[in-house]
């Protein structure tokens, strides 16, 4: 497996990328309400992943998925899913469990 979801809100973006073996986690933060999101950073921390979900604020979401389709149509074509959520700022370790269960492919 070679998956990752992406949980966007105003303030963070967290990054959880799944392998086979094991998982790993970044964030990015906003100091300022007024500071811009660095997509093209966070795409290339993604690393060509098989499958990709985003959660999070519907807007960021949308802004996120219009960036893709301008300057990365490849990883574009892999998001699988697109939830909209505002309740947390961060992602939690159910949360992770449920959407690699419910949306990732197994692999054999």
């Amino acid at each position: 497996m070679n998956a990752c979801i992406l949980y966007l809100n105003n303030k963070r973006i967290e990054m959880i990328k799944l392998e086979s073996d094991h998982m790993e986690s970044k964030f990015w933060e906003k100091h300022r309400d007024s500071d811009k999101w660095d997509f093209a950073e966070i795409t290339k921390t993604l690393d060509s992943p098989g499958e990709v979900i985003l959660v999070g604020d519907s807007g960021l979401n949308t802004e996120y998925r219009r960036w893709l389709a301008n300057h990365d149509r490849v990883l574009a074509k892999k998001l699988i899913a697109v939830i909209g959520s505002t309740l947390e700022t961060k992602i939690n370790p159910q949360l992770v469990s449920h959407f690699k269960e419910k949306y990732f492919r197994p692999r054999g």
